[in-house]
């Protein structure tokens, strides 16, 4: 493989993640399903077909085979093989995916309806998958918790109980950050008003209880430190600063007590890049330093004959988490970013891409790229061949597809890496909903922004802020009749239950 660009990587990557996640949430069926019926009545009548195949998720199940059960206008994966538990952290991660996305969409208003529908689509069920956690994933205390669909059966019917009677703190963080970035993607929905003082509430719920955070497990406090740091992009409020600022010193603190092994790399890295969007958010500069220490023990575990990182001391094999590889290439991918750009690190991160992502067996199967006629094929969206974007802004030539071994485009939970062979071993594909969100998520908040700016560089794209109130209004009151019928649907269900 010739080397890649740090531009190519990134898109390839954007491009993964958000057909990913389309193909998790429209597809997939691994999850309580709506009804595309009330979906169809948010878009217009051109664009209908668009959701002919789709079977949009309320929520995503904890565990599945990615094989796609080929049936008549589905691809859906084999229902069999599904864990039926309901994860309040990466269920909030794919809503906030879908949001994330809706920027990216919203570029083609005025220039491809068709693509452009996806924008609306995507708010519509993120607002059917908040309704759905509200009303589902809480206990009798308004408390966000973990369940699972007693029926066992393969059917549309569901019966949710509690999974324990436990919460977590991070979760009640990661809720908060979704449904306050979809109260400021849809202010003029009638609820986002409503949704904002829901997350409001629960960061004056943190700041009332911040003395118990601190008796929380380490893995704890850095997914609060995270979503506190997501809110604080999204909310520059001084209380939410003030937390950020005393989660993030206390994740300093139980470093230097107790530093994280190697075995731990995965928390380690999720710490490093926490600090570093700590420092972004406070410019305090003792963030800025411990990620830099961090991520200096980081690069240590870097071989540079094989290209990998080695993340124990085992003679014969090292086994990975995908999400421990995504985040210790995003660690590394920052620092050369934002702290030393250097050509022995984009070095390092191309052979670290080649190996992991394309090579290992990672990632299930890779997405075509689009086609010469589809816009999204050309630097802004011109279809003109001067601004035509190689393959490679979008995937390598010789990755498998879906069409060839019928596998969803999703990330493995585990590789393995024999150290005798020198080479990936083949193993079972699982997928795992907190490992894939939580990638997909990462993804798209640390490299979107680039892609979109290297996407688009000189047309004048109507932004979120420009759109007329005329034709948002007609769109949300839409939405609404939307959320109504659901509405009826669950009381409906509450009843039966």
């Amino acid at each position: 493989m010739n080397s890649l660009s740090t531009k190519e990587i990134e898109n390839q990557l954007f491009f993964l993640s958000r057909e990913a996640i389309k193909h998790i949430v429209l597809e997939s069926k691994c999850g309580i399903v709506t009804s595309s019926k009330s979906s169809k009545k948010f878009l217009s009548n051109n664009d209908i077909n668009i959701l002919k195949d789709f079977s949009p998720l309320l929520c995503l199940y904890k565990k599945a085979t990615p094989k796609i059960y080929s049936v008549k206008h589905s691809k859906a994966w084999q229902e069999d093989s599904f864990k039926k538990e309901i994860l309040c952290f990466p269920n909030a991660l794919m809503t906030l995916s879908l949001l994330e996305l809706t920027s990216y969409y919203d570029k083609f208003k005025n220039i491809n309806e068709e693509l452009h529908s996806f924008a609306n689509l995507y708010k519509s069920i993120a607002k059917l998958q908040l309704d759905f956690y509200s009303s589902y994933l809480r206990n009798s205390e308004g408390i966000f918790v973990d369940k699972k669909n007693s029926n066992e059966s393969l059917s549309s019917e569901y019966n949710l109980v509690e999974k324990d009677r436990k919460f977590k703190f991070s979760d009640q963080a990661i809720m908060m950050v979704t449904y306050y970035l979809y109260s400021i993607t849809c202010p003029l929905d009638k609820d986002s008003e409503n949704f904002k003082i829901f997350s409001l509430d629960i960061l004056n719920m943190f700041v009332s209880y911040k003395e118990e955070i601190y008796n929380l497990s380490f893995e704890e406090c850095s997914k609060i430190c995270f979503a506190f740091n997501v809110m604080y992009k999204y909310y520059p409020n001084n209380e939410c600063k003030l937390f950020l600022i005393d989660i993030s010193e206390f994740l300093i603190s139980k470093s230097n007590e107790s530093p994280l092994s190697t075995d731990e790399l995965e928390l380690s890295c999720f710490t490093a890049l926490n600090l570093l969007l700590s420092y972004k958010n406070t410019n305090i500069s003792s963030f800025k330093d411990y990620f830099e220490d961090i991520t200096a023990n980081h690069r240590k575990l870097y071989d540079s004959e094989n290209g990998i990182f080695f993340n124990s001391d085992d003679k014969k094999e090292c086994k990975y988490t995908s999400s421990e590889v995504t985040l210790y290439y995003l660690n590394l991918h920052m620092y050369d970013k934002h702290i030393d750009s250097s050509k022995e690190l984009k070095t390092t991160l191309g052979n670290l891409y080649k190996q992991f992502f394309v090579n290992s067996g990672m990632v299930v199967s890779w997405p075509e790229a689009p086609s010469l006629d589809s816009i999204e094929r050309y630097t802004n969206f011109s279809l003109k061949f001067e601004d035509l974007l190689e393959e490679t802004m979008f995937r390598m030539p010789n990755l498998v597809s879906s069409d060839v071994n019928g596998m969803a485009p999703v990330f493995n939970k585990t590789i393995i890496y024999s150290k005798k062979k020198e080479c990936f071993l083949s193993g079972r594909n699982t997928f795992d909903s907190s490992k894939n969100m939580l990638i997909i998520y990462l993804i798209l908040f640390f490299i979107k922004e680039n892609c979109l700016n290297s996407l688009i560089k000189t047309m004048d794209i109507v932004t979120r802020e420009e759109l007329s109130s005329k034709n948002e209004q007609n769109a949300f009151r839409s939405l609404n009749q939307i959320t109504e019928e659901y509405t009826v649907i669950v009381d409906n269900k509450k009843d039966t239950h």
